[in-house]
């Protein structure tokens, strides 16, 4: 509500006289930074105008733990729709929903390419390991064209359960509790995560906004911080 009221107070100001409309096509969670989707016009959204458009979002993270062989190359995980509040769910088609193995909540990864739609690609470009090197955080991206409830929750709570939870995620504090005392002080109340990157696709034209990843979840950047092993 906060960026939608000032950009519709920023957009009064540039053209007076119009009354702009302002739709949030994505969200963020609290905690997390970066870019999210408004759609503007001078009257009321309509739901033709979302159906027609699609938007890839591009997360960085930090997590902890020593990236697999596998997650080097890139993996697909399909959304999962258990462990997402139900206030935050929206109906799911059968061929987007998350499959768990039976007798346990863990997820099935594939190597072979999914949709997007109703998938997250997860790929590792960086690993740090500090202390007495036994100990490793590591950089992710993650792309998905998902939009059904805030991608950065459904992402941290894919990766907790794939075994790489977020560094300062609140389910990970036992994990942030033994990071070296100069990167929890530096941190503080910062999750490691952020949407650097989005693809608008709208009626075949693409429009490509991006910022620099934020520094906290970038492993070059505690690399040339903290002494090495």
């Amino acid at each position: 509500n906060t960026l939608e009221m000032i950009t519709k107070n920023y957009t009064a100001l540039c053209r007076p006289g119009e009354t702009p409309s302002c739709h949030p096509v994505s969200k963020l969670d609290t905690g997390c930074e970066g870019l999210c989707a408004l759609l503007m016009g001078t009257s009321k959204c309509d739901n033709g105008s979302l159906a027609s458009m699609k938007i890839n979002y591009y997360f960085s993270v930090l997590v902890h733990g020593e990236p697999t062989e596998q997650l080097k190359q890139g993996v697909y995980v399909a959304v999962p729709t258990n462990g997402i509040r139900l206030w935050k769910r929206q109906r799911i088609s059968k061929e987007k929903q998350h499959k768990i193995k039976e007798g346990n909540n863990d997820f099935a990864i594939s190597s072979s390419e999914l949709d997007v739609d109703g998938s997250l690609f997860i790929q590792c470009q960086d690993t740090f390991h500090y202390g007495e090197g036994t100990e490793t955080i590591s950089t992710l991206t993650v792309q998905s064209r998902h939009d059904d409830g805030r991608l950065a929750n459904i992402i941290s709570y894919s990766l907790r359960k794939l075994g790489y939870p977020v560094v300062n995620d609140r389910f990970a504090k036992r994990e942030f509790a033994a990071l070296p005392r100069r990167m929890r002080n530096l941190l503080k109340q910062k999750v490691c995560i952020c949407c650097h990157c989005i693809d608008i696709h709208v009626e075949g034209s693409i429009t490509n906004v991006q910022v620099d990843a934020h520094k906290r979840t970038q492993c070059s950047y505690w690399r040339g911080i903290m002494p090495l092993p």
